[in-house]
């Protein structure tokens, strides 16, 4: 059996109660957790991760992370279980030449929490009026995935605010709210993220010429299968 390892996250647990840093540990995934990821799909994503952090991380209820952590918990196994690099496809600036370098996952930055962070935290608006904001979380992802309504743009949003008012009642103030205000609950969404830095520099195979690219998100970061499983076996 794998075992358990301190991970130092993100938010640093400043949103978690109770929790202190050195007590959350992680472990690489097993043949069981396989049975989980191999069934992972667009549609069930939320609700399969879930069931796979319960097993794997330890320290924390997991659907208290935040999406930044969860996201560097995802970039830790994949580094940790899986294999360092993924396979990127992109235009050099340079020399104008479809690339396809191998990304070392292990030199992405990761940025931090910031010191001093309090939720809910208050945010004048535009139009003059506030409104309380905390981080979104896991189990916030799972109730947005669950949701279908057409509307689930807001539904997102005002699963962030914090209010005595149920989330239904967020949403109708929420459609009428100036999007400057709406722009700026999502500028602090921006603002607070904390996770992996998903650009990276690399030098073009071809031309030598330094490049920076996005490691786009896919789903090959939870189960690398097809040509993603030589990629990163070829590596």
């Amino acid at each position: 059996m794998s075992d358990f390892l301190p991970i130092q996250l993100p938010s640093k647990c400043i949103p978690y109660e109770d929790v202190e840093p050195g007590q959350i540990t992680v472990r690489p995934y097993m043949g069981r957790d396989e049975i989980l990821l191999a069934q992972i799909n667009p549609v069930n994503v939320e609700a399969k991760y879930l069931q796979v952090l319960r097993d794997i991380v330890k320290g924390v209820e997991v659907e208290k992370l935040t999406l930044g952590d969860r996201l560097y918990i995802i970039l830790w196994e994949y580094i940790n279980s899986y294999c360092e690099y993924m396979k990127v496809r992109t235009v050099c600036s340079h020399c104008l030449e479809t690339i396809e370098p191998m990304i070392d996952l292990r030199t992405l930055e990761i940025e931090y929490l910031q010191d001093g962070f309090q939720q809910p935290h208050h945010l004048p608006l535009p139009s003059g009026k506030s409104v309380d904001l905390r981080l979104l979380t896991v189990g916030d992802q799972i109730e947005i995935e669950k949701w279908k309504g057409a509307d689930g743009y807001l539904f997102k949003w005002a699963r962030s605010i914090v209010s005595e008012q149920d989330v239904l009642a967020r949403m109708e103030e929420l459609k009428t709210m100036g999007v400057r205000d709406l722009a700026a609950i999502r500028a602090w969404h921006e603002k607070m993220y904390h996770g992996p830095n998903m650009m990276a520099k690399f030098n073009c195979p071809r031309c030598q010429g330094e490049e920076d690219v996005e490691v786009p998100f896919r789903l090959d970061f939870l189960f690398p299968d097809g040509q993603a499983l030589t990629d990163t076996f070829g590596a």
